[in-house]
């Protein structure tokens, strides 16, 4: 290393300042018993343990009563786990066909959005009567006309108001409908903090879990809290919840727009079930993506890395900063990793490596010493190893990217995991 190099790490360690991050910041308060009540109730207001009564009476399938069927598990909609969900006879969806073009997206923190308002809930007036939800589907087979009408009317929230068109039957409590909006309301269930960034364009949807998770600690948590009941995740078990999720857990979460409702469900409970909020743990936030981080890291993938991962990019959150791959024929694996130095200066590093399965680790440089234009010379460029970056890709659309630098910098750089999307897409991707 030449004194310049020698001069400018010193300075940049000598102004470093080391910021201590504890994971446990990001839990808040426990939830209070209308928060929870809130939460059972959006996953199906009419059963018991929500404080409801019953189906009513001129909706036959639940489906079209409950609130996550069309906002989704994560509340955002056709943004989120939904996105790929149709409509048929038993179900509504997220607002597909819909002329009624009212965001389904209530997640204030993913979606910046206002807080919802119990009012709101109710939808008094320009809610559909129960009769003219899962009673309007028709086959588009058989009579395309009336399907597209029956796609309006099944898509449109339900007048919960007690003086609307359902008034007389069945409606959510007062009680219900305010739980509910201080639910939705409670930032430590925000998807925001459960899921750092959601890619619904992946199939299956990809999340990425907080950065603030503990995959050691969700684990210990899964083993106290879970096992009795579900068994070793990767395997199919027939314990006291009759076997299910069907193929273990894990199978469960591969498929589409999963972790969203397995985050609901094992913080707050499945109402009228044994799998209530105490014989769970009462699980915080924390747990909670500890727990995720863990299975979602026992999953076995078997996407395999090809040019068609090649492009840009980048984590949304992180603009400015990001990655040039490009993939060769011969498996090998050429990353330009564009970001800054502790000082605030552009700074890039490169690095090769050849790919396996799923994963590539890139030995990356860090160089000085060329001059711009006609000037240069490649003999007075230096190149220092920098570090290391392992990427592991889920699919064509997402992946991870761990940063190792190497023990020369470790008191600038810091290691740091980077979740990963795609800025530019190529012509052909396709996942494997």
């Amino acid at each position: 290393m030449n004194n310049n190099g020698k001069l400018t790490i010193f300075i940049v360690a000598t102004m470093f300042l080391c910021l201590v991050w504890s994971t446990n910041i990001w839990s808040k308060d426990d939830a209070s018993a209308c928060v929870e009540l809130g939460a059972l109730a959006y996953n199906n207001w009419i059963s018991t343990d929500a404080g409801g009564s019953g189906i009513p009476s001129g909706e036959p399938l639940k489906d079209y009563l409950r609130c996550k069927s069309c906002h989704g598990w994560d509340r955002l909609g056709m943004r989120g786990g939904y996105v790929r969900r149709s409509r048929t006879a038993e179900r509504p969806n997220a607002g597909y066909g819909d002329t009624d073009t009212t965001s389904r997206d209530i997640a204030p923190g993913m979606g910046d959005y206002y807080h919802i308002r119990a009012s709101e809930i109710r939808h008094a007036g320009i809610g559909r009567a129960y009769e003219d939800g899962s009673g309007s589907w028709v086959d588009l087979a058989v009579d395309p006309t009336a399907h597209a009408a029956g796609y309006t009317l099944g898509n449109q929230h339900p007048d919960f108001s007690t003086t609307g068109v359902n008034a007389g039957d069945k409606l959510p409590t007062q009680e219900q409908v305010d739980c509910i909006a201080l639910f939705v309301n409670y930032g430590d269930s925000d998807p925001k903090f459960y899921f750092f960034g959601i890619d619904y364009h992946a199939d299956p949807v990809w999340y990425n879990i907080h950065p603030g998770a503990n995959a050691t600690a969700g684990e210990s948590f899964y083993e106290q809290n879970c096992m009795a009941c579900h068994g070793d995740p990767a395997l199919d078990h027939s314990g006291m919840n009759g076997g299910k999720p069907e193929g273990g857990m894990l199978a469960f979460l591969r498929k589409d727009g999963k972790f969203s409702e397995f985050v609901h469900k094992a913080r707050w409970g499945i109402p009228d079930t044994i799998m209530t909020r105490s014989t769970i743990g009462t699980p915080n936030s924390q747990d909670m993506i500890d727990m995720m981080l863990y299975l979602q890291e026992s999953i076995t993938s078997s996407f395999v890395i090809t040019n068609g991962i090649s492009g840009t990019w980048w984590d949304p959150q992180r603009s400015g900063e990001g990655f040039m791959i490009d993939v060769a024929k011969d498996g090998l694996v050429a990353v330009s990793y564009y970001t800054y130095d502790t000082m605030g200066h552009q700074m890039w590093v490169i690095g090769a490596g050849n790919l396996n399965g799923n994963t590539v680790e890139i030995d990356f440089e860090l160089t000085d010493g060329g001059i711009y234009g006609s000037a240069f010379d490649p003999l007075t460029v230096n190149r220092y190893p920098w570090g290391t970056g392992i990427f592991t890709f889920s699919s064509c659309y997402v992946g991870k990217v761990e940063i190792i630098p190497n023990q020369d910098y470790s008191g600038i750089f810091e290691a740091q995991t980077i979740y990963i999307s795609r800025l530019t897409m190529p012509e052909h991707c396709a996942d494997e």
